[in-house]
């Protein structure tokens, strides 16, 4: 938080458990919003592999309005990392990059490409905006829905989410690394895959 604030990009990686520890400053930065970007990758463990519980933080992204966009291999985590940031700057919001165990624990061929220089963007007071007190909070809430009806269009035209067409009886809408079992098991079938949760 302390990187975004004083405007350079920042990532931060952990388990679901993880951002379990990080919830309460979580929802206040959703308040805040970003100064400079602000990813979050953040692993569920759908089974229990690895960890001591199961859980689905997608929730977390419904609760804390914050958008989440879900990657289904590894270059497309590299790809909807790296777009992130993007939509966290244009949005100021952190945005969180939900990956499971599968894509966690996989590997896969990935393209580097050119790193993108984000130059360091001077830090401005403005307690309004970065101190949550309730005289603040109330506004900033008003901000946050305007901004949830900007990143819903954004969804409804990403090309983060595309639809797959086959046959045309049967349709079947996806997301993350369970796209990858759809298209496994039913190659034939049209499909709605969505990146942009």
């Amino acid at each position: 938080l302390g990187m975004s604030y004083a405007g350079k990009r920042a990532m931060v990686c952990m388990k679901h458990v993880g951002l379990n520890v990080a919830a309460d400053p979580l929802f206040t930065f959703s308040y805040t919003g970003v100064n400079g970007a602000m990813v979050i990758i953040n692993a569920d463990d759908p089974g229990a592999w690895s960890s001591q519980n199961e859980q689905d933080n997608r929730h977390y992204a419904r609760a804390a309005k914050l958008p989440m966009i879900e990657p289904s291999s590894p270059a497309e985590a590299k790809e909807f990392t790296r777009r992130a940031f993007d939509i966290s700057e244009e949005f100021d919001r952190p945005v969180l990059v939900r990956i499971t165990t599968r894509i966690s624990h996989s590997q896969g061929i990935v393209e580097v490409g050119e790193p993108k220089k984000v130059p360091l963007k001077p830090f401005e007071r403005n307690p309004k905006k970065y101190v949550m007190i309730p005289a603040h909070a109330r506004p900033r809430h008003v901000f946050i829905e305007e901004q949830m009806k900007k990143l819903m269009d954004f969804s409804n035209s990403s090309d983060l989410n595309r639809i797959e067409w086959g046959n045309k009886k049967r349709g079947i809408i996806t997301n993350g690394v369970a796209y990858h079992y759809v298209k496994d098991v039913c190659p034939d079938d049209s499909v709605l895959k969505i990146g942009v949760v």
